[in-house]
């Protein structure tokens, strides 16, 4: 089946870059950069048609943005937008300063000093030498979002984000969850409601807008909304083609096993991609890993690997690329790593959007050609079409694939809480981590924090406007009724009884949620980092050791990195390969009440007295000591939600998304921490219907 090619008009305006006449989206973002002081822009274009440089160019070249936080989902894209933006600068303005800061590179940055200081204020001194001249800080959301909620250790971090960066960029804002979005926007809306505020511009960058979030800018948060799409009101001066003709073939493959069955028909993948670059997307890093091991073992290929767990580097040429999420979000396939050949798996709408946008920047006389393992109804469905359009097959694939379904009673029933700790931590300066210790100490409150005492009503009886307008409106519930809610009292109220809502809330406030992660030193290559305890014991050769052990033989630049994980681990690794047949893991301990229960009776709370279990049924795959492990997992307890029913069962009863882990336990399955609560608001949605 042969999928046509896009192209896009250009139009009359002044370039933006060198001669070439701009796209639509490019011509309204630089009118509105020039011309208003506060906006929120959304560009969606499709891939592939220079959303980038819509801002980046006004950003380097200019001085309307001011200093400019870009905020990407994954660190791999940030990297690789940094080493763009970087030499869109060299050619621009090679005086602009760009910055690339993740967790880890602020930590670095840091430990450069001879005195004390904290990651808060390294940022603060990057943003201040910026605030002059403007300048572009490459990082994550992670990091914007815990300077303004106040996290780092810097009581004027919060302020000078707010007084000194003028405009955030959020890319691939489609990518963030239910729970991301809510409380971005949230905060968006808190800081332009501050006259004094010089953070007034927000662009936002996707291929798929999320209308959602559209809506609730221009409806709830009453802001200056400009939608710049691909068309605009100026002539057109030709069309370019930006996504490539394609002959694609569906073929049936199942979630998670399409490593599998590339491998099984090793002599038709090799004919596919002999002499041309191919990537290969897969679903799960153990699938990545297999795949590309494979690859290496048994062929000449040059392999690039990329995954959460395996980082790879594109800085080497390769012939084939092997990756899951981490590549759909994390590169941008161009100039001498362009792909002319994709195999990937989808199985709903946005991952194949996602992932067949991979093949972009057409090259003039390159043959494309991809291969997507599918649903067997979307195989049925394309195997009488010979040719369709781009918009055809998008219109055909939402009759065969659907997007997995979002639970939005988690927005009222759990959602809010986040906002909740943010209102209450700014206006009284007692939080979640505030409140549990003066419950702990006996009511001891903390000494400083909040706003002055003249002005805590207003901003709570503000912040509680706020949050009813972005958490409550169009549930059904009134404004007076929302103080049946629970957790809706200061937080410097809470008793021994509200410990558990505590424990939600700490599961909400970590942006992207809390997990059951090991932190592993990989003996082989000297990698180190923090992955899923699930798939490090499920897949690895491993041996648990102690935290002096681990940082002991850790490399001494990375000994910072290794103190600094302590506090969000559940333990340490080393790892010294790949077992050839998995494990099998799941949780064992005592009964709890919830198990007893009707199921809309169940809440997700943390259970103490439960653990990982690793078992093999393979003989040459030895079952690693773990008792130390699980035996501090289970001394501090874990967030989870119980299931009456198996894994499989419970994600088809309750339309659960693939990628959400329902872990065996006894003789049903466990939902873990933020997965808890997103599963239970799909139970309760069940129910309801």
């Amino acid at each position: 089946m042969i999928v046509e090619g896009l192209s896009l008009p250009r139009y009359e305006a002044e370039p933006l870059v060198g001669d070439l006449p701009p796209f639509g989206h490019q011509v309204v973002a630089r009118e509105t950069i020039e011309t208003q002081d506060e906006f929120y822009l959304a560009l969606t274009a499709p891939t592939g048609s220079g959303k980038t440089n819509a801002w980046a160019v006004p950003a380097l070249a200019g001085e309307r943005l001011g200093v400019v936080l870009a905020l990407y989902p994954t660190n791999a894209l940030a990297r690789d937008q940094y080493r763009s933006l970087c030499r869109l600068r060299d050619r621009l303005n090679p005086s602009k300063p760009v910055e690339y800061l993740d967790a880890e590179r602020l930590g670095l940055k840091r430990d450069e000093y001879d005195y004390h200081m904290t990651k808060g204020d390294v940022l603060v001194q990057i943003v201040r030498r910026m605030k002059r001249s403007g300048g572009v800080i490459v990082t994550n959301p992670d990091i914007f979002i815990y300077g303004l909620k106040g996290y780092f250790s810097n009581h004027y971090l919060s302020s000078v984000l707010k007084n000194m960066v003028s405009t955030v960029v959020f890319d691939e804002f489609h990518l963030f969850d239910l729970k991301q979005t809510d409380m971005i926007l949230f905060l968006l809306d808190e800081v332009s409601s501050y006259d004094s505020a010089l953070m007034k511009r927000f662009i936002f960058l996707s291929a798929t807008p999320n209308e959602r979030a559209l809506a609730k800018i221009r409806d709830v948060m009453q802001g200056n909304l400009v939608v710049a799409g691909p068309h605009c009101d100026v002539p057109v001066v030709d069309e370019v083609q930006v996504m490539p003709e394609v002959d694609l073939r569906f073929v049936r493959g199942r979630r998670f096993g399409v490593g599998e069955a590339v491998l099984a028909d090793l002599d038709r993948f090799m004919e596919f991609c002999t002499g041309c670059r191919t990537a290969v997307i897969l679903d799960s890093p153990a699938e990545v890993w297999m795949v590309a091991d494979f690859l290496r073992e048994q062929t000449d290929l040059r392999v690039c690997e990329m995954s959460g767990y395996h980082r790879g580097s594109m800085d080497e040429p390769f012939d084939v690329l092997v990756g899951n999420k981490a590549v759909e979000v994390g590169i941008d396939f161009k100039g001498e790593t362009a792909i002319q050949r994709l195999i990937f798996s989808a199985h709903n709408l946005s991952e194949f959007l996602q992932r067949f946008g991979r093949l972009r920047n057409p090259e003039p006389g390159v043959a494309y050609q991809a291969v997507c393992y599918a649903p067997r109804e979307t195989v049925d469905h394309f195997s009488a079409v010979e040719r369709v359009s781009r918009e055809g097959l998008k219109e055909r694939l939402r009759r065969t694939m659907r997007d997995p379904r979002v639970a939005q009673s988690f927005t009222w029933r759990y959602g809010y809480l986040e906002a909740w700790e943010h209102i209450c931590k700014h206006a009284t300066g007692i939080g979640a981590r505030e409140a549990r210790a003066m419950i702990n100490d006996d009511g001891a409150r903390p000494l400083t924090g909040g706003v002055p005492s003249d002005r805590r009503e207003r901003v709570m009886a503000e912040g509680l406007a706020r949050l009813y307008r972005h958490y409550f409106e169009g549930s059904g519930i009134s404004p007076e009724e929302i103080f049946q809610c629970q957790g809706l009292v200061p937080l410097e109220n809470y008793t021994e009884a509200d410990v558990p809502l505590l424990d939600l809330i700490d599961e909400l406030v970590s942006f992207r949620g809390n997990g059951m992660d090991l932190a592993y030193l990989n003996l082989t290559d000297g990698g180190s980092g923090t992955y899923d305890l699930f798939f490090l014991l499920r897949w690895t050769d491993l041996e648990v050791v102690s935290r002096e052990e681990f940082l002991q033989a850790l490399p001494e630049e990375r000994r910072s990195w290794g103190r600094e994980v302590a506090g969000r681990v559940a333990g340490y690794v080393f790892v010294r390969g790949r077992v050839e047949s998995p494990r099998s893991v799941k949780m064992e301990g005592a009964t709890f009440w919830e198990m007893g229960r009707p199921d809309q009776e169940r809440v997700p709370r943390v259970v103490p007295g439960i653990g990982p279990y690793v078992g093999s049924r393979d003989p040459a795959v030895p079952v690693p000591d773990i008792t130390g492990l699980s035996e501090a997992i289970r001394n501090k307890g874990v967030f989870c939600r119980y299931f009456a029913h198996r894994g499989y069962v419970a994600k088809e009863l309750f339309d659960l998304d693939d990628y959400l882990r329902l872990v065996p336990f006894k003789d049903g399955s466990l939902a873990l921490h933020l997965d808890a609560l997103y599963a239970d608001c799909a139970a309760f949605e069940h129910q309801v219907r």
